[in-house]
């Protein structure tokens, strides 16, 4: 009997877990008295990294296990250390140091801990640095000589600084592209609007991706290189998600209705945006859109402000940093819906696979699929208990790559369907799978 029992009580908990709303199944990973902020991944997802007002007096940089446990401190000095980013290969932590020179400047440490190292040194203020995608570089804006703040770089094993940009108008937040060939920004131009613009990473001419009466900021590349996200802050009166090609192009709004809409950052198939929204709720909470458009996902809802979210490298999980309970600034993650379920990382890679999320829904859901090592036919439908078709949802040879298709539960005679079980049936090439999907009102 009481193994019965133990039995029941496991099953509970499982389909708890399942049901639970993502923001339910939010994970503290710091919780002490100091403010933590800007977290980041490594690159291999065991680690997160941040900075922390600490017992120091000071900001310092801090690293801690994405599964839990004790914080590390990586550096302890009297100043102020701000905006860690792991390097390509997880060896070191780049930031900016406001340091004994009285200017901020660039700076990189061990990410297994050490001594510090300095990448510059001058009388001018130097600000959020990344890395290139082979490590060898760190861009970031310099408020130089010229008086305005100009993109630079500098290598990342120490050397002299090279200037991208230096006009008379003011650059910020450089982002390479994924194959290392451009820097992206935003640019107070002639318009007297902030711009996106971007710029050859080995020097030359800038090109820029907007123009409009409406300033545009915070740009990040799209995995594929193909696409710009930020925000924009337009005719409705708020700022709001949008994407622009890379190559250039129109804009396209990804978000419009009347709540702020801050920090957008792609998922690592390309397939999501993950962002910061001020709600209904007067709080800033955790949002995820699909990166083609649709309907957009909030992943946390409780009376706390949520901010800066990153994915982590497997796209299972986000990070943020959360002003909870304790009155402090603490590093939490929450399931993103999305990611590589545990056990499909070999399948995916190998062959194809799909994610439906939510399950079960009311309105709409959202099914991720891959489509690996060759154009083939894919085929995703719905069918009823009976074995009815319901849906055809794709029907077409696709390239190799990562795909999302929304389903708001409408069958192919243009009629919603009614509340019951269904089943989908995905096929590409020689791969079959098939999911139960519930539609609950």
């Amino acid at each position: 009997m009481r193994r019965v029992i133990l039995l029941w009580s496991a099953l509970t908990v499982l389909m708890l877990g399942l049901f639970l709303p993502l923001w339910a199944q939010e994970i503290p990973l710091t919780n002490d008295n100091y403010d933590h902020f800007r977290p980041q991944w490594s690159p291999d997802g065991n680690w997160i990294v941040y900075d922390k007002w600490d017992a120091t007096g000071w900001s310092q940089i801090y690293k801690v296990s994405s599964a839990g446990g004790a914080e590390f401190p990586l550096t302890s000095d009297n100043y102020d250390h701000d905006l860690p980013q792991w390097s390509p290969n997880g060896n070191w932590i780049v930031y900016q140091k406001y340091d004994a020179t009285g200017w901020s400047q660039i700076y990189k440490v061990p990410s297994g801990g050490g001594a510090e190292t300095a990448l510059t040194s001058d009388s001018y203020w130097h600000y959020n640095p990344q890395w290139s995608p082979d490590g060898n570089w760190v861009v970031y804006w310099k408020e130089d000589a010229t008086y305005f703040w100009q993109i630079y770089k500098v290598p990342s094993g120490g050397g002299a600084e090279t200037a991208l940009t230096s006009d008379s108008y003011n650059h910020c937040s450089p982002q390479w592209s994924p194959d290392g060939n451009w820097v992206v920004y935003w640019k107070e131009d002639a318009t007297y609007f902030w711009q996106i613009y971007k710029v050859p990473s080995a020097g030359g001419a800038e090109t820029s991706l907007t123009s409009d009466n409406y300033d545009h900021d915070v740009p990040q590349w799209s995995p594929n290189g193909n696409w710009i996200v930020y925000q924009k802050y337009d005719a409705t009166g708020w700022p709001q998600i949008y994407k622009v090609p890379s190559a250039g192009g129109a804009e396209t709004a990804l978000t419009s209705d009347t709540y702020c809409h801050y920090y957008p950052q792609w998922s690592p198939d390309g397939n999501w945006i993950v962002y910061e929204k001020q709600d209904a709720t007067f709080y800033y909470h955790i949002y995820r859109i699909p990166s083609v458009g649709g309907i957009e996902t909030g992943l946390t809802s409780d009376n706390y402000d949520h901010d800066v979210p990153q994915w982590s490298p497997n796209g299972n999980w986000i990070v943020y940093q959360k002003y909870d309970t304790t009155d402090y600034w603490q590093i939490y993650k929450v399931p993103s819906g999305v990611g590589i379920e545990e056990g499909e990382t070999e399948i995916r890679q190998e062959a194809t696979g799909i994610s439906v999320y939510p399950n079960p829904f009311s309105k709409v859901t959202s099914i991720s699929y891959c489509v690996a090592a060759q154009e083939q036919r894919v085929t995703l439908k719905v069918y009823d208990i009976t074995g009815k078709l319901v849906k055809t949802l794709v029907d077409e040879r696709r390239e190799p790559g990562y795909y999302v298709c929304i389903w708001d539960g409408i069958d192919d005679a243009g009629e919603k369907v009614s509340t019951g079980i269904y089943f989908m049936r995905f096929k590409a090439g020689d791969y079959h799978e098939a999911r139960k999907l519930l539609i609950v009102k």
